[in-house]
């Protein structure tokens, strides 16, 4: 069974139907309640096991309840997806101490208090795995997303760290770092060359589907990933992985000045 945090749209939301689909009873957390208690209505009605809860993820006591509701529903953990997160514009200069503080709270915390809380039931059913959600944002700056890079920059440390701690107990921690998706969250930047020059600067040449994030989530909690620990998996179109700049290689031959 597997716990995912911010199920009730975009990434969580296709991780949950996605690993149902593959024979894992999901428990759904999320502060919206409404639209979470429909997704895991319709996994159910599609034959799945789904079960939610009400879960703010910056909430130590809503995590101690959301870990004791999945095994009193299933029996045991065996899995987390810590997917809940936010976003924030704003340079160091712009970033408001409030906007900080509720940014470091979800992003950060939220994926500190899902390790610590549900880590001791996975140990107590004999092992599984966590994935963190981090991003690119994790792997390069940017001016104007100070909060939040610096959340998924962290995000990126707590994975490796926890990896070393936990795997001696049965644990896999490995995270995934996504690029620009097609969800809701990246709804502010449609109507503006923010996206446009970002989907420029990636090779595919296109920005990538929830379910292309889902794949990646499910092979880190399958068995196939069984040796996998302390690893980043970055899905971004090949964003992060050079420029796509105008400079060519010189001829060969070709002397340096």
């Amino acid at each position: 069974m597997v716990i995912i945090s911010g199920a009730a749209m975009g990434q969580g939301e296709s991780h949950a139907r996605l690993l149902s689909e593959a024979g894992a009873s999901v428990v759904l957390g999320d502060i919206d309640t409404a639209r979470g208690g429909q997704v895991a209505e319709e996994i159910r009605a599609a034959g799945g096991r789904a079960h939610f809860v009400k879960l703010d993820v910056s909430q130590a006591a809503d995590w101690k309840n959301i870990v004791a509701e999945a095994v009193a529903t299933y029996g045991k953990v065996t899995g987390l997806v810590n997917n809940a997160g936010i976003t924030s514009a704003g340079s160091v200069l712009d970033c408001e101490e409030d906007v900080w503080h509720r940014v470091i709270g979800v992003n950060q915390t939220g994926v500190y208090y899902g390790m610590k809380t549900v880590a001791p039931a996975i140990i107590d059913a004999g092992g599984g795995a966590i994935v963190n959600t981090s991003s690119t944002l994790g792997y390069y700056a940017s001016p104007a997303a100070y909060a939040y890079q610096a959340t998924k920059g962290a995000v990126r440390t707590m994975t490796k760290s926890a990896a070393l701690s936990l795997g001696v107990q049965g644990i896999r921690v490995n995270a995934v770092f996504p690029g620009l998706v097609d969800t809701p969250f990246i709804d502010h930047h449609r109507s503006n060359s923010a996206l446009d020059n970002s989907i420029s600067r990636t090779p595919l040449g296109r920005i990538a589907q929830p379910g292309e994030i889902s794949q990646a989530v499910l092979f880190l909690l399958s068995d196939d990933a069984s040796y996998v620990n302390g690893a980043e998996i970055v899905v971004d179109g090949g964003m992060t992985a050079g420029s796509l700049g105008s400079l060519t290689p010189a001829p060969v031959g070709a002397k340096e000045a």
